[in-house]
């Protein structure tokens, strides 16, 4: 088998939003999302790209940078920018916000690559869409992405299920998690700091998270640490289609915050808003 001309781009990003500082400068252990990132993506590549927005280059970092080539260009301005660097490359696009994607994840999408496809992608488990900010696009995607940015339609999720490709279920449905908020750093430093510790423990489900997950509670043996990283794990098992802020959670009939580590035995509560409340 030819050996892929492959190069790999790090979305960055800037400010959250609901983070509220740069997440490539975040820290998990010590290092930062960036730094992980770089390091695990330089096992499979040397030519390695930070893209950055268009007029923002920083020439005193240690890696390569693509700027976007026009201002806000949306969700496709990192993979228009690689395909304008070299249009023949295979390129590797992620997301810095993906800290649970492991060495495994990225070898998969490899050596499961068909450059006769457009692209390799996962299937995003919350909804079973493929993502685009974790995939391997073919050079055979790059005029395809031209025209699409010549009609303005810049929708990432569109223009990926618009390619050819093969589609990918990674082992753990957690790696294709975005760290989003506080919440989930917080969740994932407890784990650096005390290690994986597996409990047993209750959830009782009420009103809309009830029907949705077709249960009042269930008993469940978990490895995460605090309410946050329970609750992003059973969304993903249940498919719910409410997010954290929507949620009051309580252990033991007691509200409590989602930073709470949680122990064997716990009885927790997911609560939604309750219509007229």
């Amino acid at each position: 088998m030819k050996k892929l001309h492959l190069k790999a781009l790090i979305l960055a990003g800037g400010k959250s939003s609901r983070m509220g500082e740069d997440k490539a400068s975040l820290k998990i252990g010590g290092v930062s999302l960036l730094d992980r990132m770089t390091e695990l993506l330089s096992e499979f590549t040397s030519d390695l790209y930070l893209s950055v927005a268009h007029g923002c280059q920083d020439p005193a970092s240690g890696i390569q940078q693509l700027p976007d080539l026009e201002p806000s260009p949306g969700p496709l301005g990192g993979l228009q920018a690689a395909f304008d660097n070299d249009p023949e490359a295979h390129w590797l696009l992620i997301a810095i916000d993906l800290p649970r994607i492991t060495r495994d994840d990225l070898a998969l999408l490899l050596t499961s690559h068909n450059p006769e496809k457009d692209v390799t992608c996962f299937l995003n488990p919350l909804d079973d869409h493929p993502e685009p900010l974790c995939a391997l696009y073919s050079s055979s995607a790059s005029p395809k992405l031209a025209q699409v940015i010549l009609e303005n339609r810049r929708c990432a999720r569109r223009f990926l299920r618009s390619l050819t490709r093969t589609e990918l279920v990674a082992s753990d449905p957690q790696a294709l998690l975005n760290l989003n908020r506080p919440e989930h750093l917080t969740e994932l430093e407890h784990l650096y700091q005390h290690g994986i510790v597996e409990k047993e423990l209750t959830i009782e489900y009420f009103a809309k998270l009830s029907q949705e997950a077709g249960t009042n509670s269930e008993k469940i043996r978990t490895s995460t640490a605090t309410l946050t990283g329970l609750w992003e794990e059973v969304r993903l098992c249940h498919h719910f289609s409410l997010d954290l802020p929507q949620i009051k959670p309580a252990i033991h009939d007691a509200f409590t915050d989602w930073d709470t580590p949680i122990k064997e035995g716990d009885r927790v509560a997911f609560m939604p808003p309750f219509a007229g409340g």
